[in-house]
């Protein structure tokens, strides 16, 4: 078939119909395409527990109140009325809420974590194979120039075999302090997952994804929570940084400068979670000084039970060993990456927007050379590179049968990363133990 006759197929087929399971901050930016290119996508319905994100949804889409619901079941009461199901539910609730909506004929895009454990997600798994729906799971780093490049230059073998991948997720003071100390992430027993489940799933797919199909054969992880707890409070902290702190002019976890004075991109996630939209910042300090507002209290009286840096070692089954290490509370967030090859390298900051090649060559000066290969103009800033876009778009081509991405992340593919961080997990609650795969 020609280019132009695909083109003109692509043109003549009906949008794909998703209805929004969870209208958090996820579903909101997926389903943004709905608004932009509603030749491709059509949200039809909207769930959420939240009936103002009801209503937000409700006007943002045009919705019929009838096609708004407030749990799952009201949605499974009534026949199936779309392709597919955006679910950007908790954590906890994914496998719970996804098996039901795949049994009732929905296709899904669904967030990351696809399951909180191994037991959970062969549910999962078996749901699909039994129901032979598509799921595609949100790994949207896949989908930035930075690592489809990068990936594209290990398959050339211009730095040779890989010996090892080194990962590094440095999370910003700003992000850890409204998502994973004061925010809703900080507690296992609210969000169901830990800090690598929920933030570095991400990481450890990617190095999955890049390490094509050499897989672990051992995992072994330790970490730990090391600045956010109670004996790290400093002298003349209080519980409740507005009302009762003599540090809070000093402190750099200050609720009124992280959120009012010098607003940055996660202070947004303050007002969504609470459930506000103030508009002067007079109206966000009386918030901030509610005295159960979580997000201002002490970063170090929080009680978190994840952990607030890890670091987890991989064994491949050729011999190569990957490592990963994730840091809380970075002045700087930033991803980095370095592999090291048998006949060269290859390292770059994801944030940076361009990654280095090095070649072994003895005749050249210092030994080697060295070329550096720039994706700003392709990322020009994005948080995720453009991933967010790319994938509800690749979604689309997987359910109109139309050719998608090579690294378009599966339900099956997505499985070596997530079991990667289960295991992890486990090794680190035994105290680093090395797990067999």
């Amino acid at each position: 078939m020609s280019k132009d006759s695909q083109t003109q197929n692509a043109a003549a087929a009906e949008p794909i119909s998703v209805i929004i399971v969870g209208m958090g901050a996820r579903a909101s930016i997926y389903s943004t395409v709905a608004l932009t290119n509603p030749e491709l996508l059509r949200v039809v319905g909207v769930v959420d527990v939240n009936a103002e994100r009801v209503e937000q949804a409700r006007i943002m889409f045009n919705l019929p109140e009838d096609n708004c619901f407030s749990t799952i079941e009201d949605l499974l009461a009534r026949p199936k009325m779309a392709d597919a199901v955006i679910n950007c539910t908790m954590d906890r609730l994914h496998v719970s809420t996804s098996i039901p909506l795949l049994r009732h004929g929905y296709d899904m895009l669904l967030e990351k974590p696809y399951a909180l454990n191994d037991e959970e997600g062969q549910k999962l798994i078996n749901c699909v194979q039994e129901t032979g729906r598509k799921v595609m799971v949100c790994h949207i780093l896949r989908y930035t120039p930075f690592y489809r490049a990068l990936r594209r230059v290990i398959a050339t073998g211009v730095i040779g075999e890989v010996i090892n991948i080194h990962m590094v997720n440095q999370v910003g003071y700003l992000h850890e302090s409204v998502s994973f100390v004061r925010g809703k992430y900080a507690r296992a027993e609210v969000c169901g997952s830990g800090m690598l489940l929920t933030k570095c799933s991400h990481d450890l797919d990617i190095m999955s994804w890049l390490m094509g199909n050499n897989v672990p054969t051992s995992i072994s992880s330790v970490g730990g929570v090391f600045q956010f707890k109670e004996e790290k409070a400093p002298e003349g902290a209080g519980t409740h940084c507005l009302n009762d702190c003599q540090l809070e002019r000093e402190c750099p976890f200050s609720a009124r400068r992280l959120y009012i004075e010098h607003p940055m991109r996660w202070s947004n996630n303050v007002w969504h979670d609470t459930g506000t939209a103030p508009a002067t910042d007079a109206e966000k300090e009386k918030i901030l000084r509610r005295p159960d507002n979580p997000f201002s209290r002490c970063v170090h009286r929080c009680n978190i039970s994840i952990v607030d840096h890890q670091s987890v070692l991989i064994h491949y089954q050729d011999g190569a060993i990957g490592t990963f290490t994730m840091n809380g509370g970075a002045s700087t967030p930033r991803r980095l990456i370095h592999v090291t090859g048998t006949r060269g390298e290859i390292y770059g900051t994801f944030e940076d927007e361009c990654f280095c090649v090095r070649q072994i060559e003895p005749g050249a000066p210092g030994g080697y050379t060295e070329r550096t290969l720039d994706m700003s103009d392709f990322q020009q800033g994005d948080a995720h590179g453009g991933g967010d876009r790319s994938i509800v778009l690749d979604f689309v081509a997987l359910l109109r049968g139309e050719r998608i991405s090579p690294g378009c992340p599966t339900l099956e593919d997505s499985i070596t990363g997530h079991r990667m961080v289960f295991l992890a997990e486990e090794s680190r609650m035994r105290g680093g133990a090395m797990l067999p795969w």
